[in-house]
């Protein structure tokens, strides 16, 4: 293997010109996460159960510690590998020693947070579909990635000859991919948060599509819930039985969003079909009204709530394919066809 392959590099910057030393923090904090990966698929490719709590083996430590084989100063560069108690993997095909794997999947992992689009089922696969690693992995990447506001750039490398930039506006991405998908007891919502109360009880109202929900958080949110009145946001918690109550406790279940879906459409009571690409609605509000719209697909309504809203775009969509569907195609223009077929791109042409 070659030796370029044992090396893990770090690179952070200051990109506050007034306060150009690094943080020992930060330095501290993204070695100990990148420390944490290793030992967790360490553990993955010695074949361990995924553990909650404990400390790792001692083959897992002699494999994956890690050990600082050089420092740059100015902007800090530090180089680490594996220690040199190493064992190679008990498979022919598979060459190198547990170590230089981890360093080699680690590396996987990073290039599909720092690119891909579908990050959480991507990792999942890489784990062979342990949730348990996947997650904390993910974990352990979204501790180092550099928020929008962050005063650092930052930059690592698992066995690359090429450091990967950790670019700041990937980090919505990962924090969506921590959002677990809904148990069957859970319930996510979209919608627009109307109310709010600070007292007691520490509830908040969301306006969605399916109705009102209510949705009950704990003090450390108060200030983030605070900053999303009036705003678009997702929710993800555990319903209270039947009633439209929703218990959420981080802020990883809480989030803003830029457009509501229409991802559904409803063509008379007993067809319903499911949109391959869903529409992104715009959503403004004006004069106690909901101005609902998106501007390719030539849909605007105005509502009273959001359940009012989006029947009406639903009713707008199948005015549209009555016109250029379903109509005779001889009697459209060459800029209805082209509307029609855009239409139909929605389905997949599976329709």
């Amino acid at each position: 293997m070659d030796k370029i392959a044992k090396d893990i590099n770090v690179y952070i910057k200051s990109l506050d010109k007034a306060h150009p030393k690094i943080s020992v923090n930060i330095l501290v904090s993204n070695i100990q996460a990148i420390q944490n990966l290793m030992y967790l698929i360490g553990d993955y490719l010695e074949g361990h159960k995924a553990r909650n709590a404990g400390d790792y083996p001692k083959s897992v430590k002699d494999n994956c510690e890690l050990v600082i084989t050089g420092v740059k100063q100015g902007s800090l560069e530090i180089q680490m590998r594996p220690s040199q108690t190493q064992q190679a993997l008990p498979i022919p095909d598979l060459e190198g020693t547990y170590g230089e794997r981890a360093i080699k999947m680690a590396n996987c992992a990073l290039g599909i947070a720092s690119s891909e689009h579908l990050v959480y089922p991507r990792v999942l696969d890489l784990f062979g579909g342990d949730e348990h690693r996947a997650y904390r992995s993910l974990q352990e990447l979204e501790s180092i990635w550099p928020d929008e506001d962050s005063p650092y750039q930052i930059e690592v490398g698992f066995g690359e000859k090429e450091r990967v930039e950790l670019k700041p506006e990937r980090k919505p991405i990962i924090r969506d991919a921590l959002v677990k998908p809904p148990e069957p007891s859970a319930k996510t919502v979209s919608g627009r948060l109307v109310e709010i109360s600070v007292e007691r009880k520490r509830q908040f109202a969301v306006d969605t599509p399916d109705g009102r929900y209510i949705c009950k958080y704990p003090r450390e949110l108060e200030e983030y819930v605070i900053k999303r009145i009036k705003n678009l946001v997702s929710v993800s918690g555990v319903l209270e039985g039947r009633r439209k109550v929703i218990n959420i406790e981080s802020e990883m279940a809480f989030k803003p969003l830029k457009y509501l879906q229409f991802s559904q459409v409803k063509f008379d009571k007993k067809t319903v079909k499911e949109l391959a690409k869903p529409i992104n609605l715009e959503v403004d509000f004006d004069d106690e009204e909901y101005i609902l719209y998106n501007n390719d697909f030539n849909l605007l309504v105005t509502s009273k709530n959001l359940k009012e809203g989006m029947d009406e775009i639903n009713r707008e969509f199948v005015l549209l394919w009555s016109d250029y569907v379903e109509e005779d195609i001889n009697n459209l223009s060459e800029g209805g066809i082209q509307f029609r077929e855009k239409l139909l791109s929605l389905f997949n042409g599976a329709i």
